[in-house]
């Protein structure tokens, strides 16, 4: 049965997932620059929703090559949120030059979160759509993920969004036969679902924009996003029905 995630910002937003038939969130702060790692805080409220909450653990923007003292932190934050009874944490990391996952980053993140909960699962974000987008084969990708421990990865294919993705995704499904899981992910629309529902897993941010009035010096309006229990609902009722 394919699941359903949301990508939230908080836990008013997992909650809004949880009530409209959402499985599982992926949890992360910063969803405009495509996601960085949470707050200890906004993970403990999220975990105590009641839902399964995959923490994003991503310190920066611009890449996915990270130093030591990065790696360092990251495992620090996986170890806290594993320790707020997550269910999951969202990962990547590549080699300097793009060419490969960093097996070796992703074990020192992986033994983190088994340190604490062996059943923690481990997702490999889109960093995985570098690797495509600059010539992997689905068969080497499947290889080097499951070399990595990934339970499940989260891309479009290597294509800008999910539905353009679509045949790749269906090489990366049939390859991987359930080990890793895939789900889509990246640009996915309520129409996209029926399309996509052959996969395992499909991944939504089904979010809006808020105003929250003057921006401050240079005025303008400042908005916010959130989650739309409408989308939530919507993306539901259309896996549903394509099931």
């Amino acid at each position: 049965m394919t699941k359903l995630e949301i990508a939230v910002q908080d836990a008013v937003g997992a909650r809004i997932a949880l009530e409209n038939g959402a499985d599982r969130v992926e949890l992360c702060s910063a969803l405009g620059m495509g996601g960085l790692t949470p707050t200890l805080g906004t993970i403990e409220a999220a975990v105590a929703v009641g839902i399964g909450v995959h923490v994003l653990i991503r310190p920066r923007g611009g890449g996915y090559t990270y130093t030591s003292a990065e790696i360092e932190l990251m495992a620090v934050d996986i170890s806290r949120a594993a320790h707020a009874g997550v269910a999951g944490i969202v990962i990547g990391a590549l080699t300097e030059d793009d060419a490969a996952l960093d097996i070796e980053v992703l074990a020192t993140l992986v033994a983190a979160a088994h340190t604490v909960n062996r059943d923690i699962e481990i997702t490999v974000h889109r960093c995985v759509d570098v690797l495509l987008e600059n010539g992997m084969s689905v068969v080497e990708l499947i290889a080097q993920l499951r070399s990595a421990g990934a339970h499940r990865i989260l891309t479009s294919g290597g294509a800008p969004v999910s539905g353009a993705g679509a045949e790749v995704l269906h090489r990366l499904r049939t390859e991987a036969a359930g080990n890793p899981q895939v789900q889509a992910g990246g640009g996915v629309t309520i129409e996209d679902i029926p399309v996509l529902s052959f996969l395992d897993g499909i991944h939504l941010s089904a979010r809006t924009q808020t105003i929250w009035g003057a921006s401050g010096p240079g005025g303008g309006e400042s908005t916010f996003d959130v989650t739309s229990s409408e989308q939530v609902a919507a993306a539901a009722a259309a896996l549903a029905k394509a099931e």
